[in-house]
């Protein structure tokens, strides 16, 4: 009895997964772009403002970055005299985090050869992956119909970019296809939409642009996490070198241009405010277009 009752769960299970699955398919089906799209003026203003969002964001990522890279200056000269080594070693120090000693080396991390993924079907012209990808977000209905017109690959990027930026809706899954090249879309053959008062020319600059940043943005988002817990121990680290009275004389003594280098890095509070910007903003925050 307990086998059979086992085995009836878990078709019912399996019922309420293929219904689940049988609803979306109909939705996906019945989605279409509204009547209203982009004027002209109201694309150039969309894409003003998703730029400016997506470069100050990508400045945001790139700052533990940019403070590993200032460490791993500060502590080249340094590591390059044997006298220093020798006093690291001395007093317990000459471990470096490995991640640290391989930028400091100049090193490239080993990285392993990823095999192709298989392609993943469509449902009703939407990546499998993209919907994977935007189930635990409130997604209107309109952006699979402009996700709907691009090839999976340019999907899935755009899927990303949405998630990252905090921005699924159909004004910026719009502005996604609007700027999607023709090489990426689902029917090449179907003439873009032209704008009044915007060049073709221009929207081709436009799309070179667009998606240099999103580029961009999407390498840095992804690789954020590993800088921050790379900064964290290179922090850590630097704050026993500092604690060391023997290691903090020889730097001062002779070098002590990078000594205030890492000194300036220790003064940046750890946590969240290590990540988004030392200093405090005294001006008003930039207002963006809401899409």
């Amino acid at each position: 009895m307990k086998a059979r009752g086992k085995s009836l769960g878990l078709e019912a299970a399996y019922q309420v997964l293929e219904n689940s699955r049988t609803r979306h398919t109909a939705l996906v089906e019945r989605m279409y772009e509204p009547a209203r799209l982009f004027t002209g003026p109201w694309l150039c203003k969309t894409y003003t403002a998703a730029c400016e969002r997506t470069r100050e964001l990508t400045a945001e990522a790139k700052i533990p970055r940019q403070r590993l890279e200032t460490i791993v200056q500060a502590m080249r000269d340094p590591l390059k005299q044997e006298r220093f080594r020798y006093l690291l070693s001395a007093e317990g120090l000459a471990a470096v985090p490995k991640t640290l000693a391989q930028r400091i080396n100049a090193e490239q991390p080993v990285q392993t050869p990823s095999s192709p993924a298989e392609p993943k079907p469509l449902i009703s012209g939407i990546s499998s992956e993209v919907l994977d990808l935007l189930q635990d977000w409130y997604t209107p209905p309109q952006v699979f119909a402009s996700l709907r017109r691009m090839l999976p690959e340019r999907q899935l990027k755009a899927a990303r970019l949405m998630i990252a930026l905090n921005r699924a809706n159909f004004h910026y899954a719009q502005l996604l296809s609007t700027l999607t090249p023709l090489s990426q879309l689902a029917d090449p053959w179907r003439p873009k939409r032209k704008f009044a008062d915007v060049a073709v020319e221009q929207l081709a600059e436009m799309e070179i642009e667009f998606d240099a940043l999103n580029d961009e943005f999407l390498h840095c988002a992804s690789l954020c996490g590993t800088w921050a817990l790379e900064l964290m121990a290179a922090r850590s680290y630097l704050d026993r070198l500092m604690e060391n009275a023997r290691v903090v004389r020889y730097l001062a003594q002779n070098f002590p241009e990078q000594l205030a280098k890492l000194q300036t890095i220790l003064d940046i509070p750890m946590g969240r405010e290590a990540l988004v910007g030392h200093t405090k903003r005294t001006r008003r925050r930039r207002k963006h277009l809401v899409f």
